[in-house]
């Protein structure tokens, strides 16, 4: 019996033992369960966590995803993310899930708090976690905090069900800061992308409103185009310029020198300085712009940004300047000779005049004074558009209604000619200050150049408008009224290049042509303060554009020449300092029927005025040149004159003058105004105007 004993303890020991190993296998099994499962989640979160970086996630959603990815891997039904405000040293509740009130408690922390902190129910207790797990109210028992990145994730579960999940210990805290660090690297990352982003779309609006033109040229194609870009190139959206070559846009002429400068800023990795380039709009039209090029990464590609200023309105400018110039320069030649030149026509003109008169039809020499006398007035002519040139010559301008100077200066050009001209004058058309006879070369001239654009004969147009100061907001004018006038033809157009030059003295593109007629009509228009532009296209016609100021006064009558001039009778003075002038005037006032007595300068002029008064015999009229070489000027001779006599009745001569009296005669004293090279008609209108006041 004792041995069955002894045998039956020692299985019973042996069974005892048999157990307590399994016990602790089964302890152990346990364990490696538990920490598979720890590693098992350990290795989920932080993989579910990495997988954020993937989606197309706003940086005001990640916090959210970041806190179900820790619901669903890890053993807890609440978390939380806060943000710590360094100014309040608070933290505030960014990110939430699972809580049942709105608005958990803001929690305060000091420096005694480490930068990473893990809280439970196994920590021991001290007076900072004491103070933390009292804020947080037990509803969280792990606690991570990153106070250099100002950061805290609170996580949690009902304490009821704590026995179904996995108790937490200390190297929990691995997981938790691991899936901490991940989340503030994603969301760093994001706020990285979304400001990358918020840049992005800045930087697209700046452009985008920029007033200069942006161009984004990627391997040799346009790839992006501003608003300003668009419309620089004449088009509406950008499909019509993406992908298409970058030098299709650039003026051939152009296209060699640009593709340079671009090539050699990719290459290179330098901002070219400002340049200037024409652009081809998608119309064939050419623009002037000034450019730079600037080495750019488009969508991680080498690129090169074009920012283009259009300059075309100061080129425009520009030209205008320097036809202004070019003017200029001939008005200093046409002044330097019109004063002798004239004096001269005036000698030969009133001669050949008074030859005539004293000769009849019949007689042999008759002709040959009429051909002297037609030769002398073409002179004449030439002389007058050679003034027009002139910084002196100014318009002498009445108010007139421009109808039917424009209808009898065309049909004096096209008589005989096989083109029409279709009018378009309204009758309530303002009245315009111009000088007439300067006005009909105008109006000449342009029909001219329309006949001779159109040899085949056809039809040019002439419209007459009203313009108010709305209209003309993008015009370089000065007043608020304007009538425009447009002179088209369908003729053989001009070309681009010689738009440029066509207002140029002596340009001209026609055989036999002088230059002058396009030259004449610009510089007219200019001392009219109006405004001449053209615009033409080859094999299809050119329209001539003009803008002259409304005139302030009622239009005064156009005069109608007479066949012969009128007598009369009374006693002129004649001040001029050329002996010629002095003879031919004196001798075409005797055929008159006037009595004259003729001086050389200001001095003598007024003695002789001095003495008829005393004489009880004065001057009806006196004739004063304005220019005097040596001697006293008629300026500050009638201003003499008029202390002695305020009635004095005198006309101011001259055959040109930079000076304003021409063109205000009134405001100096003079009752009346004869241009010199003048006709024996001319001087009749004029002395019977002011003797029979």
């Amino acid at each position: 019996m004792d041995d069955i004993q002894t045998e039956r303890d020692f299985y019973y020991q042996q069974c005892d033992k048999l157990g307590g190993r399994i016990l602790q296998l089964q302890k152990e099994l346990n364990q490696v369960y538990t920490d598979a499962r720890r590693s098992h989640t350990t290795t989920s979160l932080i993989l579910k966590t990495y997988d954020l970086i993937n989606h197309n996630v706003a940086v005001e959603e990640i916090g959210k995803r970041f806190l179900q990815v820790i619901l669903s891997t890890m053993w807890v039904d609440r978390a939380l993310v806060l943000l710590y405000d360094e100014e309040t040293g608070t933290f505030t509740p960014q990110y939430s899930l699972g809580l049942e009130r709105n608005s958990p408690p803001l929690l305060k922390i000091d420096d005694t708090v480490p930068e990473f902190l893990f809280v439970n129910s196994n920590t021991e207790s001290t007076s900072v976690t004491v103070s933390f797990c009292k804020a947080i109210e037990s509803q969280y028992f792990i606690w991570v905090f990153n106070r250099f990145d100002g950061i805290a994730l609170l996580i949690g579960n009902d304490m009821e069900d704590r026995k179904f999940r996995l108790p937490f210990e200390e190297k929990d805290r691995d997981i938790v800061e691991s899936s901490l660090s991940v989340f503030i690297d994603i969301l760093k990352r994001k706020e990285a992308e979304k400001a990358l982003l918020k840049s992005e779309r800045r930087y697209r609006n700046l452009v985008q409103s920029s007033p200069e033109s942006i161009f984004i040229y990627c391997n040799g194609k346009v790839e992006f185009a501003n608003n300003a870009g668009l419309k620089l190139l004449g088009v509406e959206n950008q499909e019509e310029v993406i992908g298409r070559p970058s030098m299709e846009f650039i003026h051939p002429e152009d296209r060699e020198r640009i593709g340079t400068m671009i090539r050699e800023t990719r290459q290179k990795h330098y901002e070219t300085p400002l340049t200037e380039a024409r652009f081809r709009r998608i119309d064939g039209s050419t623009i002037d712009t000034e450019v730079v090029a600037i080495p750019f990464i488009f969508q991680d590609r080498s690129a090169v940004q074009i920012v283009a200023i259009d300059v075309s309105e100061r080129k425009k400018m520009e030209r205008e300047l320097v036809k202004v110039e070019k003017i200029e320069s001939l008005g200093i030649l046409a002044g330097g000779i019109a004063h002798d030149f004239n004096n001269i026509l005036t000698g030969i003109l009133g001669n050949i005049e008074l030859a005539i008169a004293y000769s009849s039809p019949e007689r042999e020499e008759y002709k040959f004074l009429e051909n002297a006398h037609s030769a002398s007035n073409r002179a004449k002519e030439l002389t007058y558009k050679l003034l027009t040139f002139s910084k002196g010559g100014v318009p002498l301008t009445e108010s007139t209604k421009l109808s039917d100077i424009i209808t009898d200066s065309v049909n004096f050009v096209l008589s005989g000619s096989s083109i029409t001209c279709d009018y378009s004058l309204p009758a309530d058309l303002w009245p315009v200050d111009i000088d007439v006879v300067q006005f009909r070369q105008v109006i000449e001239n342009l029909t001219i150049n329309a006949n001779q654009a159109m040899p085949n004969g056809g039809v040019f147009s002439i419209e007459a408008e009203n313009i108010d100061e709305e209209t003309i907001k993008s015009l370089p004018l000065s007043v608020k009224r304007y009538v425009k006038l447009t002179i088209k033809d369908h003729g053989v157009g001009i070309s681009e290049k010689d738009l440029l030059n066509i207002f140029d003295p002596y340009f001209t593109t026609k055989d036999g042509g002088s230059g002058l007629g396009l030259a004449t009509t610009y510089s007219i228009i200019k001392k009219h303060n109006g405004l001449i532009t053209v615009e033409s296209e080859i094999g299809t016609g050119t329209m001539f554009i003009i803008h002259i100021p409304v005139s302030k006064k009622e239009p005064s009558e156009v005069k109608k020449k007479e066949e012969d001039p009128e007598t009369g009778q009374g006693k002129i003075l004649v001040m001029d300092d050329d002996e010629s002038v002095r003879m031919v005037t004196f001798q075409m006032l005797a055929k008159l029927g006037f009595s004259t007595v003729t001086a050389n300068d200001g001095n003598e002029t007024i003695e002789l005025f001095k003495a008829a008064i005393e004489s009880g015999e004065p001057f009806d009229g006196v004739i004063i040149d304005l220019t005097i070489r040596g001697g006293m000027g008629g300026e500050e001779t009638i201003s003499r004159l008029l202390e002695i006599d305020p009635d004095i009745k005198a006309i101011v001569s001259s055959g040109y003058s930079n000076n304003p009296v021409m063109a205000n005669f009134q405001d100096y004293g003079f009752r009346g105004i004869i241009k010199k090279p003048f006709n024996i008609r001319e001087l009749s209108e004029c002395m019977l105007n002011i003797v029979s006041d």
